[in-house]
């Protein structure tokens, strides 16, 4: 058995509040899946770029989640046959958006940017 096998085992056998412990989460430029991640529980944040008709959003997604839907898919795809990693650098594909929490990051305004009413008023 390789290094890498002996590895991914043992991964298998720890609880979520152990991975959690090893695998805290992480902050990316970008939405990302690694065959090499999976079975982490990975937490994973990015932001999206605003556009004219979009507004940022902040985007949190759980890796094996994710993944678990997308490898069907993905295990025809090329780039995941040569690479086992696959990215995107704009979004979360469509299908797999459900399973993320997305808050729109142009609509909340930071204690820096409140008027003296609005932090009187709430």
């Amino acid at each position: 058995m390789s290094n890498k096998e002996l590895l991914a085992e043992a991964i298998s056998k720890l609880s979520k509040e152990e991975l959690s412990a090893i695998y805290p989460p992480i902050t990316r430029n970008n939405f990302v899946v690694r065959k090499s991640w999976l079975g982490r529980n990975q937490i994973i944040t990015f932001n999206t770029k605003s556009t004219k008709t979009q507004p940022s959003i902040q985007v949190t997604y759980n890796h094996d989640e994710v993944l678990n839907v997308m490898l069907p898919k993905l295990g025809i795809m090329p780039c995941w046959i040569k690479r086992e990693y696959w990215s995107q650098s704009t979004d979360m594909p469509t299908n797999v958006r459900h399973l993320s929490e997305r808050v729109v990051l142009d609509a909340i305004k930071s204690v820096d940017e409140l008027t003296d009413e609005e932090v009187t008023n709430g």
